[in-house]
C-alpha cells in the first residue's frame, strides 16, 4: 500500500474520530444541560427567582406591575444563570396598559440585577418617580405654603369626557393607607399604589435622592395591592386595585411580609437599606406620602378639592374603558 493510500486512510479515521468525540459532547453538553433546567424546574429555584423578580421590582418601581401572564420558561444558562424577560405595565382605567420591558438576571450565588426599557411615548418622559416628599413631613409636621401645583389639572380640562388617565398626587401629611383610601371613597377613582415612607432622609440617607424647592424624590417602597405565593414559591393570587369596602389591612400585612421575605431570601443593590426602612415600619407602621390613581378625567379633576392632595402629576391616558 502507498503512502498516498495510507495517508488518506489516516484522514479519513482522524475525521470519524473528531465528528464521534463532537458527537459524543454535544450529547453530554445536552444531557447536562437538561439536568441543570429540570433541577431548576423540580427544584422551585425557577419559581423562586420568578418570586424575585416581581417582588423586588414591583416593591421599588413606584407602582410599574409585572405582567404576571408571562410567568414560565426561565432560561438558565450553562453557566447556571437564570434569566427572564417580562412587560411591565400600568393600570390606566381598566387597561393594563404596557410601559416597557424588564431584563432580570441571577447568576449563580451572585445578586439579582435587572433593568427596565422604557417604551414611553415620549422624550425625556419622567414617571418612574412622580411623586414628592417635603421637608416639613420628615419633621411630622404639615405643608403650609401654597405647593397646590395646577399644570395637571390645566391638562385634565383640556381633555374631552371620553377618556380615562392615571394621576399621581403627594400628600401635605404623612397618612396611612386607611386614612387615604377614605379621602378618595366620595370619587368614583381606583387607587392602583401608594408611596410608603419608611425613614428616608430621617433615619438613614438613601443611596441616591434629589431635592428641590417642591420637595424631596426618593427612592421609596410602593405599597401595592396583595399578591400571594405559595409555600414553594409559585404564584398563587393577586389583587388589581385596593378597595375601600374590603379594608387595606391585608395588603399592608402583605408589605411587610414581602420585604422581610426580600431582604432575607434574596441578594441585590440595595439590601441594607431596605432593612433599615423594614425596621422603620415595624416601629412606627406604614405611612404614605402619595399615590396613584386612574378614573375618567372629570373624575380625576375633582381630586384638586381635596386639600391633603398636592404635586398632582398626570401619566397615560386611555380613550373611555370604565365600567
Amino acid at each position: 500500500m502507498d503512502t498516498e493510500v495510507m495517508n488518506r486512510i489516516t484522514w479519513q479515521i482522524r475525521v470519524k474520530q473528531l465528528i464521534n468525540a463532537l458527537l459524543a459532547a454535544f450529547l453530554i453538553y445536552g444531557v447536562y444541560y437538561a439536568a441543570v433546567y429540570i433541577y431548576h424546574e423540580e427544584s422551585g429555584l425557577n419559581d423562586k427567582f420568578l418570586r424575585s423578580v416581581m417582588t423586588t421590582v414591583e416593591l421599588h418601581e413606584s407602582g410599574l406591575m409585572v405582567d404576571k401572564r408571562g410567568l414560565y420558561s426561565v432560561e438558565v444558562t450553562p453557566f447556571l444563570t437564570q434569566k427572564k424577560t417580562l412587560k411591565v405595565y400600568r393600570d390606566v382605567g381598566e387597561w393594563q396598559v404596557i410601559v416597557g420591558e424588564l431584563h432580570a438576571k441571577k447568576r449563580l450565588w451572585g445578586e439579582l440585577t435587572y433593568s427596565i426599557e422604557e417604551l414611553g411615548p415620549y422624550l425625556n418622559g419622567d414617571e418612574r418617580n412622580p411623586f414628592y416628599l417635603h421637608s416639613a413631613l420628615l419633621e411630622g409636621g404639615k405643608i403650609t405654603d401654597s405647593l397646590h401645583q395646577n399644570g395637571a389639572m390645566n391638562q385634565l380640562e383640556k381633555l374631552e369626557d371620553g377618556n380615562v388617565a392615571e394621576i399621581f398626587f403627594s400628600l401635605r401629611t404623612l397618612k396611612s393607607p386607611e386614612q387615604v383610601l377614605k379621602l378618595l371613597s366620595d370619587y368614583d377613582v381606583r387607587v392602583a399604589n401608594m408611596a410608603v415612607y419608611a425613614g428616608e432622609l430621617k433615619v438613614f440617607k438613601p443611596g441616591n435622592y434629589s431635592s428641590s424647592s417642591a420637595g424631596h424624590t426618593i427612592p421609596h417602597f410602593t405599597l401595592r395591592p396583595k399578591v400571594q405565593f405559595s409555600d414553594n414559591h409559585f404564584l398563587s393570587a393577586w389583587h388589581t386595585y385596593f378597595s375601600l369596602d374590603a379594608g387595606i389591612t391585608d395588603h399592608v400585612q402583605q408589605l411587610i411580609a414581602d420585604v422581610e421575605w426580600m431582604t432575607d431570601n434574596i441578594k441585590y443593590n440595595g439590601v441594607d437599606e431596605d432593612k433599615q426602612r423594614l425596621a422603620y415600619l415595624k416601629k412606627n407602621g406604614v405611612q404614605v406620602y402619595g399615590a396613584t390613581v386612574t378614573g375618567p378625567v372629570r373624575e380625576l379633576e375633582k381630586l384638586k378639592e381635596e386639600s391633603e392632595f398636592w404635586g398632582f402629576r398626570l401619566g397615560r391616558i386611555e380613550v373611555w374603558n370604565w365600567s
